[in-house]
């Protein structure tokens, strides 16, 4: 009887010392596309043409990269401008949508951000803009 009842006492620890709670925790994933993400105005400067405009813009996630933006009616010509983010630069790459050709870079700040970037058309004149602008919400 006490040897059946250490067999016992050594089973019951054996079984209940191998068992182990473990708790996963959901990890937190930070993607710097949330601090852009939403509608802006947009204060532009063509330094080409010395006008000043002003017109909406929707940043959106882009489906395939996780380091990519859609910025809708960039230029204000509706056009659709893929766009890198890296902490708190933006990098427009060249690109070609329709008759445009547009390349430039950015910086986010707080709940804004500003960009220079060139764009090229060659049936409009003049053919090169420069511009700098400011996106604000």
């Amino acid at each position: 009887m006490i040897l059946a009842m250490r067999h016992l006492y050594l089973l019951s620890f054996l079984v209940l010392g191998s068992c182990q709670i473990i708790v996963y925790e959901e990890p937190t994933y930070y993607n710097d596309r949330d601090n852009v993400v939403g509608y802006y105005e947009v204060d532009e400067y063509s330094e080409t043409t010395e006008q000043y405009f002003n017109y909406g813009i929707d940043v959106v996630k882009s489906c395939c990269n996780d380091n990519e933006i859609i910025i809708y009616n960039f230029y204000d010509v509706d056009l659709d401008v893929v766009a890198s983010i890296n902490g708190s630069r933006i990098k427009i790459p060249l690109q070609h949508i329709g008759d445009y050709e547009i390349e430039g870079t950015g910086r986010i700040e707080n709940n804004s951000f500003t960009f220079t970037y060139v764009v090229h058309n060659r049936y409009q004149y003049p053919r090169t803009d420069f511009v700098s602008a400011t996106a604000w919400r």
